[in-house]
C-alpha cells in the first residue's frame, strides 16, 4: 500500500485545537483509496490499518461546460484542479466547481491588476477539469513566511523578510478586495496564502472558491474559510468579512503586538 497523501485533522475543543486524527489517500494496487488512522507518528502499512475506508472515484466528475464559458489550453497557465481529497470527501464537488466557474467568469469580464486573471476552464469529455489562471511566483506566505510560524510566533520572529516597501503593495489588495465588493461578491478567505506575488512584486488575489454574493448565507453554501483568518460566528457574506481580514493581514505584516489581532 502506497500513501498518496495525507494531512492531520484537528477539532475545536473549547478554544483549542486537539489532534483528531489523520486522513490519507492511498494506493491500493490499482484502486485509490481515502481512510483515516489514528497514529500520527507511524503511518499505516496496509489497508485494515485504515478505518471510514472508501473507493476514491478519480474520472471527471465537473459540471458540463457551458457555451458561454472560456475554454483555455494547457499551455502556459497554472491550472487548479480538485485535489484527491476533493474527490473522496466532497459529495457537492461539482456544484463547487461550478460555482468557482461562474464567479471567474465575471471576474474575466471585469479584470483588476490585484485581482488573479483568469483564463478560462480546461475541458475534459465536455467537463470541466480544471481552471486556468495565469502563472504567479510564490505566495506571501511562503515568500516572508517560509517557516509557516502561527501568526503570533510570526510577529514575535521580527519578520526580517517584510519590507516597508510592502506597505504600498498591501493598498493594492485593498483596491482588488474594494474591487470585488463593486460587484457585489466577497472573497471571504482573505490570508496570506491566498495573495500571490506577480514578477514584478506586485501583489495578486487568487483562490475563489470560498467568493460569495453580499447577503449570501455561508454555511449553506458549504463555504470554507481558513482557520485563524475569520470570525467563525459570522454566518453571511458581508464586505466586512473581507475588511476584517485586511486588517488582520496589515496587523501580521506590520503590527506591534498579537493584542490587535481579531481572530485568535
Amino acid at each position: 500500500m502506497e500513501i498518496i497523501q495525507s494531512k492531520e485533522a484537528f477539532r475545536v475543543v473549547g478554544n483549542k485545537l486537539e489532534f483528531d486524527c489523520v486522513k490519507g489517500v492511498v494506493r491500493y494496487k490499482s484502486s485509490v483509496y481515502f481512510g483515516k488512522w489514528q497514529d500520527r507518528w507511524h503511518p499505516p502499512l496496509s489497508l485494515s490499518e485504515l478505518y471510514d475506508v472508501k473507493l476514491v472515484e478519480t474520472d471527471v466528475r465537473g459540471p458540463e461546460v457551458q457555451p458561454s464559458w472560456t475554454v483555455a489550453s494547457k499551455q502556459s497557465c497554472y491550472i487548479k484542479t480538485p485535489s484527491l481529497f476533493d474527490y473522496a470527501c466532497a459529495p457537492d464537488l461539482e456544484r463547487r466547481i461550478l460555482h468557482e466557474v461562474m464567479t471567474c467568469e465575471i471576474l474575466r469580464k471585469h479584470p483588476h491588476p490585484n485581482v488573479a486573471s483568469y483564463r478560462g476552464c480546461l475541458e475534459t469529455g465536455g467537463r470541466v477539469s480544471g481552471l486556468c489562471f495565469k502563472k504567479y511566483v510564490s505566495t506571501l506566505a511562503d515568500k516572508v513566511n517560509p517557516q509557516h510560524l502561527n501568526k503570533s510566533a510570526f510577529l514575535l520572529s521580527g519578520r526580517p523578510l517584510v519590507e516597508d516597501a510592502m506597505k504600498a503593495q498591501l493598498d493594492g489588495v485593498l483596491g482588488g478586495i474594494q474591487h470585488l465588493h463593486s460587484l457585489g461578491l466577497v472573497h471571504n478567505d482573505i490570508t496570506p496564502a491566498n495573495i500571490m506575488l506577480e514578477e514584478d512584486g506586485t501583489w495578486v488575489i487568487i483562490d475563489f472558491d470560498s467568493c460569495r454574493y453580499v447577503g449570501e448565507v455561508l454555511r449553506d453554501t458549504g463555504t470554507k474559510r481558513t482557520y485563524g483568518w475569520h470570525d467563525p460566528d459570522v454566518t453571511v457574506s458581508s464586505e466586512k468579512n473581507d475588511l476584517d481580514a485586511f486588517f488582520e493581514l496589515r496587523t501580521w505584516l506590520f503590527g506591534s503586538s498579537a493584542d490587535e489581532f481579531l481572530f485568535r
